[in-house]
């Protein structure tokens, strides 16, 4: 019988190939750096064993409390540890990195007779294991070493997650593979947090009436970004003299508090507004209400209206009905 922590800590690191875990216990398939092999012939994705993935003391992971789910995506580069030790069946995930993702995964190294050596780059592919291997649709796997009843393997089933049913991209129509391009030679660090451009990323479009974002300076490493994978992004941005919060909505839908404490709200389409008890507005300065369309004011009980000063209407008929 293995002991926990008697014999020490067995490390690993690799890459999660697969997230969809079909008895929704979080955890994840990974590809591990000097046990498995990138050759798909020799173990494919569903092969790979399943690794819990450990959450942090400020989540209960108990009874649907606190965050029960992780963030890890297919490609995202994890360390863990195996709690069998040296049997290496029952991996745990422990942490994920930053990087500087490239176009190719691995580098192939080739030393001819006279001792010359030559490297190649090996561009990623989903056929190759530590990449992302989702292909366009659960029926992309059949005949492949991923999909079900493989000829390398006696397994009736295979991956089922694939781009059509995974998250669409930053608003956009279809889901990619990652790394993502926009990434591609740079830090994984969310572009929000360090070299922010308003008029590429995320797309904001400034209305008639909406104020300027001149506000808008984040510096690295102030601005706390969280970014989902259709393209919900939370800003907490601590910019020293610009600090700010922003949530924004994957269609355009955003609520924005600037430096100053100024609330800037903008919804892309309907809004509904339900109180059910009593609901008190005080303004301090001036209002201005525009409607393009018509307006319709119902009220259930009496309406009382004071103003210290003169009362204006403008229209070009004005019905009574008593």
């Amino acid at each position: 019988m293995i002991y926990q922590g008697k014999t020490g800590f067995n490390w690993f690191t690799g890459v999660v190939e697969d997230r969809n875990d079909p008895l929704f216990l979080n955890r994840v398939r990974v590809r591990i750096h000097g046990s498995h092999t990138h050759d798909k012939q020799m173990i494919a994705t569903p092969d790979l064993p399943w690794s819990e993935v450990m959450m942090p003391t400020t989540s209960p992971s108990l009874s649907g409390l606190g965050t029960t789910t992780h963030g890890l995506v297919e490609g995202s580069t994890v360390m863990g540890f195996y709690r069998d030790h040296l049997e290496m069946q029952d991996p745990v995930v422990i942490g994920s990195f930053i990087g500087t993702p490239q176009k190719f995964y691995r580098v192939d190294e080739e030393v001819d007779n006279e001792g010359t050596r030559k490297f190649t780059q090996v561009p990623r592919s989903t056929e190759d294991g530590f990449n992302d291997p989702r292909l366009d649709s659960e029926s992309s796997y059949k005949g492949k070493p991923d999909g079900p009843s493989p000829k390398h393997i006696n397994r009736a089933y295979g991956l089922t997650l694939a781009l059509d049913k995974s998250p669409k991209n930053q608003g956009g129509d279809d889901a990619i593979n990652y790394p993502r391009e926009l990434y591609l030679g740079t830090s994984d660090v969310n572009i929000l947090a360090r070299d922010y451009d308003d008029k590429t990323y995320p797309i904001i479009e400034i209305e008639e009436g909406e104020p300027k974002r001149d506000y808008v300076e984040p510096v690295y490493p102030f601005n706390h970004v969280h970014e989902t994978e259709s393209g919900h992004v939370l800003e907490l941005d601590d910019t020293p003299d610009k600090e700010r919060i922003h949530l924004y909505h994957r269609k355009g839908t955003r609520v924005e508090i600037d430096k100053d404490g100024n609330y800037i709200e903008k919804v892309v389409k309907d809004k509904y507004s339900v109180v059910l008890g009593d609901d008190t507005v005080t303004i301090s300065g001036n209002v201005t209400v525009n409607i393009t369309g018509d307006a319709d004011i119902s009220v259930g009980g009496k309406t009382n209206i004071t103003s210290v000063d003169d009362i204006t209407m403008i229209a070009p008929k004005i019905k009574l009905n008593g």
